[in-house]
């Protein structure tokens, strides 16, 4: 939610791992004017994103291991009802070609705005967020 006083920007982490998550948080919160929060679990997203009010959402793809996919797009879709006008970035396992394939597809809808791979480092994933803003 944006502080008319600093200009800040709120970023929701809905990621799986919390020692992931936080490592995130820390790389995001370094930026100016930016703050961040992590909701590790993927049923609670929509209940954060409507107390928090974040306006930009990094949802994770969790890598699978042989498992169904969830559908993380329904979870995007819940973000964004809770708190409209926010962005969302994928973060996918770049050796999933299904999970690959639903990123794209979704950037191409313009149902998120940006995704990017597991193997991208803190410093590049925080500048894409800062980027968003």
């Amino acid at each position: 939610m944006k502080d008319n006083n600093q200009n800040r920007s709120t970023v929701m982490l809905a990621l799986g791992r919390k020692v992931i998550a936080n490592l995130f948080v820390e790389a995001i919160e370094k930026r100016p004017n930016m703050e961040a929060f992590a909701e590790c679990n993927y049923e609670s997203a929509k209940a954060a994103a409507m107390t928090r009010k974040p306006d930009i959402a990094l949802v994770e793809i969790p890598e699978r291991n042989g498992t169904p996919a969830l559908d993380m797009l329904k979870v995007c879709e819940e973000i964004k009802e809770a708190s409209p006008g926010c962005k969302i970035m994928l973060l996918c396992p770049e050796t999933d070609r299904e999970s690959v394939a639903v990123c794209v597809e979704a950037r191409q809808h313009e149902r998120i705005e940006d995704f990017l791979f597991y193997d991208a480092s803190t410093d590049y994933l925080a500048s894409k967020i800062q980027a968003m803003n």
